[in-house]
């Protein structure tokens, strides 16, 4: 199994510090940003099998990253994360190229599936 290019963008370092701790443990290579500013410039200096992408960030809305994405040479997977989870905000992600989503608070297992949906090596 190849380690994973992970980037999570997240302004709660708690879930930054969580992902990096759960996937670095399994031997991938996380990076987190707090901001969309950050995030989107991890975006266009490097290539990631995987974007864990909260939706509501303090500077930008996650559907713009998730735009942004979809434009890029070489697009990412994407799983978004939102504490405010409605069927709506799941079904918009998916129509601007989302492959899952997670509602926080998620478990290290709830995290897991959702990748290994994408990743069944992980």
């Amino acid at each position: 199994m190849n380690p994973l290019k992970v980037l999570v963008i997240d302004d709660e370092k708690v879930i930054g510090n969580a992902c990096q701790m759960v996937l670095g443990e399994r031997g991938h290579e996380v990076t987190h940003c707090l901001t969309a500013a950050e995030g989107l410039q991890a975006i266009d200096h490097n290539a990631h099998d995987l974007i864990l992408l909260d939706m509501k960030l303090p500077d930008v809305d996650g559907s713009l990253i998730l735009k942004r994405i979809r434009e890029t040479s070489n697009p990412s997977t994407v799983i978004v994360m939102t504490g405010y989870s409605t069927m709506a905000n799941a079904v918009e992600a998916m129509k601007l190229g989302a492959v899952d989503y997670l509602a926080k608070p998620f478990t290290e297992d709830d995290l897991l599936k959702a990748i290994r949906e994408r990743f069944p090596n992980i």
